[in-house]
């Protein structure tokens, strides 16, 4: 009886049946290396079989339905798979021809994405050649290129359909990624020969990093980060910190597309005009013209949410996770439309169908498989782990709980092999950490939506919207790091070398038991579970809505706490802010590679700001920045960058596109490179003001407070060292303070000697004793004669030293701090103090009116 009832059931479901026939077809070809040619008229009988067959028969009409979906999507991964193919770049990887360095030309087929600090582009290669480009043979299929750079939207850097020529060697790809994914090349000699690719996409794709940018302004970090993952599940480097604690507490479906924000911002788009076409009580009276109009309007309402569900999932990257959600989002937008009951099993068996048609090695994807599993179990398991939990449903706010913790279970049980073989751990404080973050979900969506429609209407308005904004964000933050410390949160997977084969057997138990619990409650299974959607049509509910007065109270408490926050951060700001003198503070910031380099920001008695230098990394001086200044401060009165090196100018790439500047200084580069050519083409897009400086220049920043430009001369010296010999040397004056700021000017003999001519000649460089000098020396070498006869001259009270360190010889300079010592040992004995500045360590000074004090934090 039960069998019978559950065919009953299966007939009702055709696309489940054929979902799983495809899917299995799909497998069972890849295992097995079956040609195209084999499996066509096998596929073709079976389908005519099938037609015949399914009106007539009951058990006989399943099987063949079954049977002719296995066997196409057999024949579907045939057709694809690059190993049948002799032209296939994989093939070219065995080959003796495939063993030097080629020459390959394609076109990027997808967005880059960050992946630590280097760009990876998916390349769909045309052609190849192993004769310098004399020759070119055809080569189909998909590779990898890693290029160097930490900018999602680099105007200099390929993009979205460039065709390239790439030169470098070809490599087996890492891991067992999908098998799709060929080769992969790392860090080529890459040329753009022209742009290409479809140019709705394209304009997309820039509209996604623009919104991220215009988010960056408005918010500080790591909470745009935060952001700019939930809306548009874009990764920032300054989200990098953060993302392995969203691993570990099973919340990494927040910073990543998924159905249920597709769902969400669909219903938060129809809201508003739901209202406007919705049936009233007395629509019967109509005349037929009039119910048509209405009809119509009802149409317009879904073509649009089509529209918005199309666009999003553009902008959420388009991956196989997007592309998941999109197809089931718009089933369900449509479905009421033509009349038909939306049911999430057929929704996600047809979105599975549809991508695998299109890409049968989406099914080796891990974005895919945690998507889909994720869902299925959601959907299927829920109501297994709320029935034990019913009886809280009685407490206030227990259906919320009871719901965030049944469905954090259900898809944790569904995705744990996945997560165990990707990630190497298992989360243990995934329904707490849920329980903590989803509700917020939805309320993020919408301050993004109203964020990114402000900034383009009115950027003050965003800006006040943003603040409210960052008490959520904040929020989430804390939640998931305090969850994610908790002991004994997670396990690691990494040593258990847990075999395939072991996650298959997993699925079959876990099917098996599903099937007994079958054989006693099928109606938990046969229907979708009430929890996430309670209601199909889109427009009249949203997913998750509780009774309008308890969201909207605990809205008001959120707007109230992120109100007072405010106001608490307001005295503070203002408290701090009584300083009458000049506040400094010198950094030395560390890159990825190890690199190091200084970043100064100072803040004058009447509250300007003033940053010289940036460090080698993007995140960690906008985390010095935001750290330090409160939320509405997004103004830097001047922007000075010393040094066109790395090391100096990277941080500032990021802050320019963020901050409003007012002024930009700097000594000029006779030789630019592309970053230097990127931050000018910033300024000038930004129509911010740009200054190059010249020895004997004075800026008057305040009415005691100037800064002279010491070096370098004009013209700019050409030849050797030219980023260090050309550096620019500032000093800093207060009615208290002498600051001299060396720089990278310090390495260099020409710049030292020139200095000591100027003071000799009676120059801008006075005799007089200068209180304190910052300077950038190497780790490992003493300084040079020169720099200590300029110390001889200048007799500082305080030498602050930044560790220079670079990454040129391919490894990090460092030596042990008895070691700098000892080659600080000259300097030490001819000044008063020596203050030796390590990687994320920091010089704090303040002065007023008679005096001045300092402090270091950091190692």
């Amino acid at each position: 009886m039960v069998v019978r009832q559950a065919l009953l059931q299966l007939r009702r479901l055709p696309l489940l049946v054929a979902c799983s026939g495809w899917l299995m077809g799909i497998l069972w070809a890849y295992w097995l290396q079956v040609p195209a040619a084999w499996l066509a008229l096998p596929a073709l009988a079976t389908i005519l079989a099938t037609a015949l067959g399914w009106p007539r028969w009951e058990r006989v009409g399943l099987l063949l339905l079954w049977l002719s979906t296995m066997l196409c999507g057999a024949w579907r991964l045939a057709l694809a798979d690059p190993r049948h193919d002799p032209l296939a770049v994989l093939n070219l990887l065995r080959s003796p021809a495939g063993a030097g360095e080629l020459l390959v030309r394609g076109e990027i087929s997808a967005p880059p994405v960050l992946e630590g600090h280097a760009r990876r582009l998916l390349v769909s290669v045309e052609a190849v050649s192993n004769d310098s480009g004399l020759h070119w043979w055809p080569r189909h299929g998909q590779i990898a290129v890693f290029t160097s750079g930490s900018l999602l939207d680099d105007p200099y850097g390929p993009a979205y359909g460039d065709e390239v020529v790439l030169r470098g060697r070809l490599q087996p790809p890492l891991g067992e990624g999908s098998p799709d994914l060929q080769a992969l090349m790392a860090f080529p000699r890459l040329s753009v020969r022209h742009h290409g690719g479809n140019p709705v996409l394209a304009l997309l794709y820039k509209l996604r990093f623009w919104l991220a940018m215009l988010i960056g302004r408005l918010l500080p970090q790591p909470e745009a980060a935060l952001l700019v993952a939930v809306l548009l599940g874009l990764r920032m480097p300054a989200l990098e910190p953060l993302t392995p604690l969203f691993k570990v507490t099973g919340t990494a479906h927040l910073i990543v597309p998924s159905g249920f924000k597709v769902t969400l911002l669909a219903g938060l788009v129809a809201l508003p005009l739901h209202c406007l076409i919705r049936r009233k009580a007395d629509d019967w009276r109509l005349l037929p013209a009039q119910r048509r109009r209405s009809q119509r309007g009802q149409w317009l309402l879904c073509l649009f949410q089509l529209l918005v569900v199309a666009v999003y999932t553009v902008l959420s990257g388009a991956g196989p996770a997007a592309l998941r959600a999109g197809l089931m989002g718009a089933l369900l937008v449509l479905a009421p439309r033509v009349g038909r009951r939306y049911h999430v099993y057929s929704a996600l068996a047809a979105a599975a169908l549809v991508m695998s048609w299109g890409d049968p090695f989406v099914l080796w994807d891990s974005g895919f498989q945690l998507s889909f599993l994720g869902t299925l179990g959601i959907v299927l398991l829920t109501p297994l782990f709320s029935r034990p939990l019913k009886r809280l449903e009685r407490l206030p706010a227990g259906t919320s709980v009871v719901e965030a913790v049944a469905v954090t279970l259900a898809a944790q049980v569904a995705t744990l092999p996945i997560f165990a073989l990707t990630f190497a751990q298992l989360s243990l404080v995934a329904p707490l950490a849920n329980l903590l973050t989803v509700p917020l979900l939805e309320l993020l969506l919408l301050l993004g939506v109203v964020l990114c429609l402000l900034g383009v209407v009115c950027f003050p308005l965003a800006l006040i919207v943003g603040w409210l904004a960052w008490f959520p964000l904040r929020y989430v933050v804390g939640a998931v790091t305090l969850c994610a410390h908790l002991p004994a949160a997670w396990l690691s997977t990494a040593g258990w070398a847990l075999p395939l084969p072991l996650a298959w057997s997993y699925y079959v138990a876990l099917l098996i038991a599903l099937a007994l619990g079958w054989r006693l409650r099928p109606q938990w299974f046969l229907s979708p579970p009430a929890y996430g959607l309670q209601r199909t049509e889109i427009g009249r509910s949203v997913p998750g809505r509780g009774p309008r007065h308890r969201r909207a109270l605990v809205l008001g408490v959120q707007m109230a706490l992120a109100l007072l926050l405010l106001l608490t951060t307001g005295v503070r700001t203002l408290l701090e802010g009584q300083r009458t003198g000049l506040v400094l503070t010198v950094f030395t910031l560390a890159g990825p590679s190890g690199e190091t380099g200084p970043a100064i920001v100072g803040q004058t008695a009447q509250g300007r700001l003033f940053v010289i230098d940036g460090g080698p990394d993007a995140a960690a001086l906008t985390e010095v920045l935001d750290q330090r200044l409160p939320l509405w401060q997004h103004h830097i009165d001047w922007l000075a960058l010393s040094s066109p090196l790395h090391s100096h100018l990277a941080g500032l790439l990021d802050i320019t596109s963020r901050f409003a500047i007012g002024s930009a200084l700097d000594g000029g580069v006779l030789h630019p490179g592309s970053a230097y050519a990127l931050w000018r083409r910033t300024l000038r897009t930004r129509a911010i003001p740009y200054q190059t400086l010249r020895r004997g220049q004075v800026l008057p920043l305040e009415n005691d407070l100037r800064l002279e430009v010491l070096w370098p001369s004009s013209p700019l010296h050409r030849g050797g060292d030219e980023a260090r010999n050309n550096a620019l040397v500032l000093r800093l004056i207060t009615p208290a303070l002498r600051l001299l700021l060396l720089g990278e000017a310090a390495q260099s003999s020409y710049a030292l000697n020139g200095l000591l001519t100027a003071a000799q000649d009676a120059g801008p460089l006075a005799w007089g004793q200068e209180d304190v000098v910052v300077a950038s020396l190497p780790a490992n070498k003493p300084p040079s004669p020169a720099f200590m006869r300029l110390l001889e001259l200048l007799h500082p009270s305080l030498l602050v030293v930044n560790e220079a360190t670079n990454r040129s010889s391919g490894r990090t300079q460092t030596s042990s701090t008895t070691e700098h010592d000892q080659l600080l040992t000259p300097v030490t004995q001819r000044i008063t103090r020596t203050l030796l500045l390590r990687p994320s360590a920091a010089f704090s000074l303040w002065e007023d009116a008679t005096a001045w004090s300092f402090d270091t934090t950091g190692p």
